[in-house]
């Protein structure tokens, strides 16, 4: 049996991944080991009939040689132990920001891009979670044409932020946040950069350029608000070419991807893996606009990221 170690699992991306393992039948298929910080040290958790107890990530964890380690921890945590964990001979799927950039470590929607991921590669990361539910529907919507520009508008929940982030939203305070997200706004997540843009706009703009490989003009607005769960983005797409507005929806609608004739709220598809597309509207014969729904701690991280573990397995 593989072994694999989720690192912060009682954050609350690890507890999603918990959940998808659990509902898509995977959790018999490895020895798992719940990595966490001295907070949740001692603790355990029960999924079926079977307890996890948490463990701390330490030097002496490693001597376990994991074949599989899913990273949940933020970015200082990944640029520690991710390569401790490869030189152990570990598999590593990181959901941190630590190694998007790279351009030798493959940035990775398995729906899209699996095969970017090299016989050799021991690294893959997983994108940013607004990039994962808009870049779905951009991939088909190339079937129609070539893109030339994209705007999008985020309108991102509080769990995007972490536990910490979710607090404050119900006991109407703002340790986390500068002001109180309670019935408010913040049009800016993450620091500002040069350029203007925050660092969560960048990451949108980045991400979407490399796991395309397009040469599309693509801006981007980001704004945290004031729900738990469910990032929804406004989305304005010119191609280069006139499309069939008729076969728009036909193109986009998967699996994975439902397009729906009428409105889709946050508490529709809160237990939901799928992107949720609606409100689509012909701007032009090149012209086109639409909103997207998903859940940002499923199909936006956790999903994504068992779903990579899954064809990894499956590819042996």
């Amino acid at each position: 049996m593989k072994k694999l170690a989720i690192i912060g699992a009682s954050g609350l991306v690890g507890q999603t991944i918990l959940d998808v393992l659990f509902e898509e039948n995977l959790m018999n298929e490895f020895d798992i080991t719940l990595v966490v910080s001295n907070k949740s040290l001692g603790k355990q958790v029960m999924y079926g009939n079977k307890i996890f107890r948490y463990v701390l990530l330490n030097e002496r964890l490693l001597q376990q040689n994991f074949d599989y380690a899913i990273f949940s921890s933020g970015d200082e945590v990944s640029k520690e132990w991710v390569p401790k964990f490869v030189e152990r001979g570990s598999i590593v799927i990181d959901n941190s920001n630590a190694f998007r950039r790279e351009k030798t470590i493959p940035l990775v929607v398995p729906e899209i891009n699996f095969n970017s991921i090299k016989y050799n590669d021991k690294i893959i990361s997983n994108p940013n979670c607004s990039t994962i539910q808009l870049i779905v529907v951009l991939e088909k919507l190339l079937k129609l044409s070539k893109m030339k520009d994209v705007v999008v508008s985020s309108y991102q929940s509080v769990s995007g932020a972490g536990k910490e982030a979710l607090l404050d939203l119900k006991n109407k305070t703002n340790n986390y946040f500068d002001v109180s997200i309670y019935c408010n706004i913040i049009p800016q997540i993450g620091s500002v950069l040069e350029n203007g843009f925050c660092t969560e706009e960048d990451k949108i703009m980045f991400e979407t350029k490399k796991i395309l490989s397009e040469k599309l003009n693509i801006v981007a607005t980001t704004v945290r608000v004031p729900i738990p769960y469910c990032h929804g983005e406004s989305v304005y797409v010119r191609f280069e070419k006139e499309v069939d507005f008729n076969k728009v929806k036909d193109v986009i609608k998967c699996d994975y991807i439902d397009v729906c004739d009428e409105l889709i709220y946050p508490e529709d598809c809160v237990k939901s893996n799928k992107t949720y597309v609606f409100r689509l509207r012909k701007v032009s014969n090149k012209e086109i606009m639409f909103f997207v729904l998903a859940n940002n701690l499923r199909r936006g991280a956790a999903y994504n990221a068992v779903e990579i573990l899954r064809k990894l397995i499956e590819n042996n």
